[in-house]
C-alpha cells in the first residue's frame, strides 16, 4: 500500500513456491509428478528461470506436459533462448521458448492471430472458420472434420495460456476470447512482415509482402492506405469497428483477387459490387451486421471456393441468390435476417453445408430442402405455419440428424421474439419474422405435422414456440437438457417432462389453457422426477390454478433456481429444499409455504399487491446473500430481527413499497453488506439512527424518490469502505450527511433533483479518491467552492440542469486527470465555457472529451485540437 491514492502501485512477480505450484499444475495431472521424480529438480530449474511471471509459468507448464523424457526437460532447462534480451525483443524467453516448442500446425495459427489488434475478442467458432479458409487446419486423419481439426487446435492453444476466456453467456459457457497482450507482442514477432494492422491513420512505407491485414476504424468513414494495394498476394482483410463506410469497396474487390478471407462485420455497405466475383479463392465472407440489401446474383456460380458465408443480423437482406453452386459450402448463418421471408432454392445441392442456424419456411409453403443435409449444432425452423402436410415436415429428416444438439420449431404469433430462439455462439439472437397467412382448410392435423418434426435421440435443447396445438407430443429424447415451452397458448397439458433423467432447464410460458399441473407430469414412476433439473421458469400462465406434487415421491431433488412470473391464480407449488435462487413476481403464492428454505441465497420478491409483511422464517436463511423487494404497495414492516438473521446479506434492494415507513433497527447489524438501495419509499422519514453507520463493508448506497426523507444518518462517517454514493428526487432532506470527510474509499458521488442542494460539503475536499462527480437538477446551486482543485482524482464531471451556476472555480484547470467533463442546460455557465472566447474556456480547454450543448460551443473537434488529439466539444 501507498500514502498517496496518486501514487502507482508495482506488482512483485509470484514467490517461487507459488510458480512452481502452476507450473506443476499445468506439467502434471493428478498424481502424475509421483511417476516421475526424476523431472521435479528439473521443472524447478525451468521455473526459476521464469522470473515469477505466472503467464511464463503456465504456458512452460502445458509445453512440458507432452514431454516425459528427461533429455527433452533438460532440453528446456539449458536452451540458448533463455539468453535473449528481453529489453530488445520485448518479449519474455519463457513466452518465446512456448512458442518454439509448439507443434508448427498450432505455430502458424497462432502467428495468423497477430491480425488482431491488441484487446480483441473473437469466438472460437469464428478463428476456426478463418483458420480453415486459410488452409491452416491439416489434420493427420483425412476423414476428420475440419471443424474438429481447428476445435482440438484451439483447445491446445487455450490450454498453453496463449488464449483466456474473457466473455461469458449466461448458462455460464465461454462465448469470448482474446491474447494477452505480452502474448499478442509475441505473435507479431513471429509473423514478422506478412501481417500489418492499420489503425490510427497509419501511412506505413511499404505492405508488398503482407499477407493479413486488419483495418480498424474509429469514424465514420473507413480510409485504407494506398500502401495497402502494394500488397497484391493479400489473402486476409479484416475490417473492425462499427457502421463505417466504405466507399471503394470496388477497388478492395478488384485488388486483392488473391483474397481468401473478407470479413465485413459492421461496415456500413449496402450492395457489393460485382466485381465480388473476382475473388475467385475466397473462402470465407463475413458479412454480418450490415445493412446489405442483396448479394451479387451469380456469385454462386463463381464463388465456388467459399466455405462460410456470414448474414447474421442483416434486417435489409430481402433475398438470397441460388446458392446451389457454392458446393463448398460449409457454414450459412441468416440468423435476424427480418426481411427474409424464404430460401433460395438450390439448398440439397449444399452437400457439404454443416451450420444453418436458421431456415425459413416461405408462406408458399415449398417443400423443405433439408433432408439431405448433415446438419450440425443449431437449427431453427421459422415460419411452421406455411407447413401444412406431415409428409412436408417429415421431408425435413429432423429424426436422421443425430449431430443436430439445439432445435428451435417456432409458429407464427404476435409475442414471438428473440428471447426465446436457440442462442448460437456470440450475439446471434434469431428474431421470427411474423407474416400471416391462411392455413388452407385441406391441412393435417398441426399435432401430426409436429410428430413428424420429432428430432433424433442426440437433441440436447429443444424449443416449442407458437405452436397452436392443443396436445404436445411424449417424445422420449434421453439427452435433453433443456426445454423451452413459450406462446402454446391451446395446450392444455404437459408431456411427462419428469421421465427426461437429464433436463436440467425447464421453461414454461404464456400457456393460457394451462390450468393444472398433475400426477402425469412427473412421468411413470419408475425413477425420481425431474432428478437433474436446476433451474425451473413458469411465466405468463395467466390460467394455471393448481400444481400438485409427484404421488408419494421426491422431485426435484436438485433444483437450484425457481422463476414464477405472472402467475395470477397459482397459489401452491411444491418446493424443493435444494432451492437456493427464488424469484416471485406478479403472483399470489402463500409465502408460509416457503419459510424453511434454509440453502436459499437470492430472493427477489417483486410486484406482489397483498404481501402486507414478510414471514419470520422466510428470511432466516444464514446463506441469504441478496434480496430484493420491489413494487410491494401494501408492505408495511419489515421484520425486527432482520439484521440479527441474515448475517451473510451482501445486497438489499428495497423499492417501490409506498406504505414501508421505517426500517428495523437491527440493520445495522448486516456486517457482510456491500449494497443498498432504497427508492420510492414515500413514508419513510429517516434512517434508524446508527443503523448506516454499522454496515462496515458497504460499498454502494443509493437513496431515491424518497420524498419524505429528512435527514440520513448522521453515521455515514463510519461508511470508510464507501465507494459509490447516490442521492436522488429527496427534496424533503435539508443538508448533506455530515462527516464526508472520513469516506476515504468513495470514488463516485451522484446528487441528482434535490433543491436543498446549494453547495459542496466542505469536507469533501479531504476525499482524495474521487473518481466521478454528477450533479444534476439542483436548482439552488450557484458556485462550485475554490478549492475543487483538491479533487486531483476526479476523471468525470457532470453538471446539468442547474440554471443558477453561473461559473467554475478557477482550480478545475489543475485537474489534469480530468478525462470528461459535461455541462447541459446551464445557460449562463455554457456561455462561459464557448470554445477560445468563453470566459471559462482556459479552464477546461485541457479536458480530452467536452460535452457542451450550447449551440455557441458545438464547433468541430478539429478546430480545438492538435497534434491529432480525440478531443471532443458537441452537442448531445
Amino acid at each position: 500500500m501507498t500514502d498517496s491514492p496518486n501514487s502507482p502501485f508495482y506488482l512483485k512477480g509470484l514467490e517461487e513456491e507459488d510458480c512452481w505450484a502452476l507450473f506443476k499444475q499445468q506439467a502434471f495431472g493428478r498424481g502424475e509428478e509421483e511417476k516421475y521424480p526424476h523431472l521435479l529438480p528439473i521443472g524447478k530449474q525451468i521455473v526459476r528461470k521464469c522470473g515469477g511471471v505466472p503467464l511464463a509459468a503456465k504456458s512452460l507448464g502445458s509445453i512440458m506436459r507432452f514431454k516425459r523424457n528427461q533429455q527433452q526437460w533438460l532440453s528446456v532447462q539449458n536452451t540458448e533462448l533463455w539468453k535473449l534480451d528481453v529489453c530488445e525483443l520485448d518479449i519474455l524467453p519463457a513466452l518465446m521458448l512456448s512458442y518454439f516448442y509448439l507443434p508448427f500446425h498450432l505455430r502458424r495459427c497462432f502467428a495468423f492471430c497477430s491480425m488482431f489488434p491488441k484487446g480483441y475478442e473473437f469466438s472460437k467458432h469464428k478463428l476456426i472458420h478463418m483458420c480453415m479458409a486459410e488452409g491452416l487446419l491439416l489434420g493427420e486423419d483425412v476423414c476428420k472434420r475440419p471443424e474438429n481439426v481447428g476445435d482440438d487446435y484451439f483447445t491446445n492453444l487455450l490450454w498453453m495460456s496463449f488464449f483466456q476466456e474473457v466473455d461469458r453467456c449466461d448458462g455460464g459457457g465461454v462465448i469470448g476470447y482474446k491474447m494477452n497482450d505480452v502474448i499478442h507482442d509475441l505473435s507479431q514477432y513471429v509473423a514478422g512482415d506478412t501481417t500489418v494492422i492499420l489503425e490510427n491513420g497509419l501511412q506505413p512505407k511499404s505492405l508488398e509482402n503482407i499477407r493479413h491485414s486488419s483495418v480498424v476504424y474509429r469514424y465514420r468513414a473507413i480510409t485504407i492506405p494506398r500502401a495497402l494495394y502494394e500488397a497484391q498476394h493479400l489473402r486476409s482483410l479484416l475490417f473492425i469497428g462499427e457502421s463505417g463506410l466504405i466507399k471503394n469497396i470496388h477497388k478492395i474487390c478488384s485488388s486483392f483477387v488473391y483474397l481468401r478471407m473478407l470479413d465485413l462485420n459492421s461496415c456500413d455497405v449496402h450492395k457489393l459490387p460485382e466485381s465480388l466475383c473476382d475473388l475467385i479463392c475466397l473462402r470465407y465472407l463475413d458479412l454480418s451486421y450490415t445493412p446489405i440489401f442483396t448479394l451479387p446474383y451469380d456469385m454462386a456460380w463463381i464463388l465456388v471456393s467459399l466455405q462460410t458465408l456470414n448474414l447474421l443480423g442483416c434486417p435489409n437482406l430481402k433475398r438470397l441468390p441460388y446458392l446451389g453452386g457454392m458446393t463448398g459450402l460449409r457454414h450459412l448463418d441468416v440468423t435476424a435476417c427480418r426481411s427474409l421471408t424464404r430460401m433460395p432454392k438450390g439448398f440439397g445441392e449444399l452437400h457439404q453445408l454443416e451450420t444453418l442456424p436458421l431456415y425459413v419456411i416461405s408462406y408458399d409453403g415449398e417443400a423443405f430442402e433439408l433432408g439431405g443435409l448433415n446438419l450440425y449444432g443449431t437449427l431453427n425452423l421459422t415460419h411452421l405455419e406455411n407447413v401444412t402436410k406431415a409428409v412436408e415436415a417429415k421431408s425435413a429428416g429432423l429424426r436422421m440428424k443425430e449431430n443436430i444438439e439445439s432445435l428451435g420449431l417456432h409458429w407464427k404469433g404476435e409475442d414471438v421474439d428473440e428471447s426465446i430462439m436457440i442462442k448460437v455462439p456470440k450475439a446471434q439472437q434469431e428474431a421470427v419474422i411474423s407474416v400471416s397467412q391462411t392455413v388452407p382448410q385441406n391441412s393435417d392435423p398441426v399435432e401430426e405435422i409436429l410428430e413428424a418434426l420429432k428430432p433424433h435421440d442426440n437433441l440436447k435443447m429443444l424449443v416449442i414456440n407458437g405452436y397452436p396445438g392443443t396436445r404436445l407430443p411424449d417424445w422420449t429424447l434421453p439427452n435433453l437438457t433443456a426445454v423451452y415451452l413459450k406462446e402454446c397458448r391451446n395446450c392444455q397439458n404437459l408431456p411427462a417432462l419428469g421421465n427426461l433423467l437429464m433436463l436440467k432447464t425447464l421453461s414454461l410460458q404464456g400457456m393460457d389453457c394451462l390450468k393444472h399441473v398433475g400426477a402425469d407430469f412427473y412421468g411413470d414412476g419408475t425413477s425420481i422426477p425431474f432428478l437433474s433439473l436446476e433451474e425451473l421458469s413458469l411465466c405468463d400462465l395467466s390460467n394455471m390454478e393448481e400444481w400438485s406434487s409427484a404421488n408419494n415421491m421426491t422431485s426435484f431433488p436438485r433444483l437450484r433456481k425457481l422463476t414464477v412470473n405472472r402467475c395470477p391464480k397459482l397459489a401452491h407449488i411444491p418446493f424443493s429444499e435444494s432451492l437456493q435462487h427464488l424469484e416471485l413476481r406478479g403472483c399470489k403464492l402463500r409465502l408460509m409455504s416457503i419459510a424453511n428454505l434454509s440453502l436459499l441465497s437470492v430472493l427477489v420478491l417483486e410486484n406482489i399487491p397483498d404481501l402486507s409483511s414478510l414471514p419470520e422464517g422466510l428470511i432466516a436463511s444464514a446463506h441469504l446473500s441478496c434480496l430484493k423487494i420491489l413494487s410491494c404497495p401494501k408492505l408495511c414492516s419489515l421484520p425486527l430481527e432482520m439484521g440479527n438473521c441474515l448475517t451473510s446479506l451482501k445486497s438489499l434492494t428495497i423499492g417501490w413499497c409506498q406504505d414501508l415507513s421505517s426500517l428495523p433497527d437491527s440493520l445495522q447489524n448486516l456486517k457482510a453488506l456491500e449494497s443498498l438501495e432504497i427508492s420510492d419509499c414515500h413514508y419513510i422519514i429517516s434512517m434508524p439512527d446508527g443503523a448506516i453507520g454499522g454496515l462496515s463493508s458497504l460499498r454502494t448506497l443509493s437513496i431515491e424518490n424518497c420524498t419524505s426523507l429528512t435527514s440520513l444518518s448522521s453515521s455515514l462517517e463510519h461508511l470508510t469502505f464507501l465507494e459509490h454514493l447516490t442521492i436522488m428526487y429527496c427534496p424533503s432532506l435539508d443538508s448533506f450527511p455530515e462527516g464526508v470527510q472520513h469516506l476515504s474509499a468513495l470514488r463516485s458521488l451522484t446528487i441528482l433533483s434535490c433543491p436543498w442542494f446549494d453547495s459542496l460539503p466542505n469536507g469533501l475536499q479531504n476525499v482524495r479518491t474521487l473518481h466521478c462527480l454528477e450533479i444534476s437538477s439542483c436548482t439552488n446551486l450557484r458556485a462550485l467552492p475554490e478549492w475543487f482543485e483538491n479533487l486531483d482524482s476526479l476523471r468525470s464531471l457532470t453538471i446539468s440542469a442547474c440554471p443558477n451556476l453561473e461559473e467554475l472555480p478557477a482550480g478545475l484547470k489543475h485537474l489534469t486527470k480530468l478525462q470528461y467533463l459535461s455541462i447541459q442546460e446551464c445557460p449562463e455557465l455554457e456561455q462561459r465555457c464557448r470554445q477560445g472566447s468563453g470566459e471559462d474556456w482556459f479552464k477546461i480547454a485541457h479536458v480530452p472529451h467536452k460535452y457542451i450543448s450550447s449551440p455557441q460551443v458545438c464547433q468541430s473537434s478539429e478546430a480545438s485540437t492538435s497534434g491529432g488529439s480525440s478531443s471532443q466539444t458537441s452537442a448531445q
